[in-house]
Order: C-alpha cells, then structure tokens, then sequence
C-alpha cells in the first residue's frame, strides 16, 4: 500500500471513531458495550475530539515526502493504536468489557499500528 493510501486510512478510521465517539457517545458505549452514562458520555465526547485531531493530522501529512516531521506522526500512530491496544485488551482481560465489545477497535488499532510500524522500519517506501 503506498505511504499515502495508509494515511487515507488511518485519517478515514479516526474520523468515524471520532464523529461517533463525539456526536453518538451513548452510541458507541453501546458499541462497545459499555453502560451509558453522563461520566461515560463525557469521556467518550473528549475522546472523539481528540480522535478528530488525529484524523486532521493524519490527513495533513498524507502526501509528505519522508521527513522527522513524517516520522514524528507515524510513531504518534503507532503509539496511540499500540498502547490502546493493550489498553483495550487489558479492559476485556479484567472483564470491565466483554472481548466480543472491542472486536472492531481491535482491528482499527492493528491496522494503523502494523501501517505506521511498517512506514518507520521501511522510510523509503512510497
């Protein structure tokens, strides 16, 4: 997949957790099988912004030439979507979500993580 193309997806991914997570945020604690709440609805709601600046970021960069700035982003990527992997698996184990919940959150994160991996460890790939 060329560098770009990754970026589209990674962009395109955080924009939808983002919106949901924003505007729907007893929606996606259903989704992800959390009881909704007023403190759940708040949390999800600062988390979807934060998942819309990353979608901003990822789109702004898309077509940059390999740069520091370029690597800044990627291991930005791969730290969000590696450390909330385990996050998220760390929820499921303890059972404070049920695994069948973060299913879908679990394929974004591998996604976006293996992309950004990838791009850092092969800086000459397009």
């Amino acid at each position: 997949m060329r560098r770009s193309y990754y970026f589209w997806v990674a962009a395109i991914l955080a924009l939808l957790f983002g919106l949901l997570m924003l505007l729907l945020p007893a929606s996606a604690a259903s989704a992800f099988q959390v009881p909704a709440s007023t403190g759940t609805n708040t949390i999800f709601r600062v988390l979807g912004s934060v998942m819309l600046g990353v979608a901003l970021v990822n789109f702004l960069v898309r077509d940059l030439a390999m740069s520091e700035t370029l690597r800044a982003v990627l291991w930005g990527n791969a730290a969000i979507h590696g450390i909330g992997f385990v996050a998220d698996c760390f929820s499921a184990g303890v059972g404070d979500v049920p695994w069948s919940g973060i299913g879908v959150g679990l394929i974004a994160h591998l996604i976006v993580l293996v992309g950004a991996v990838y791009y850092l460890w092969r800086p000459s790939a397009a």
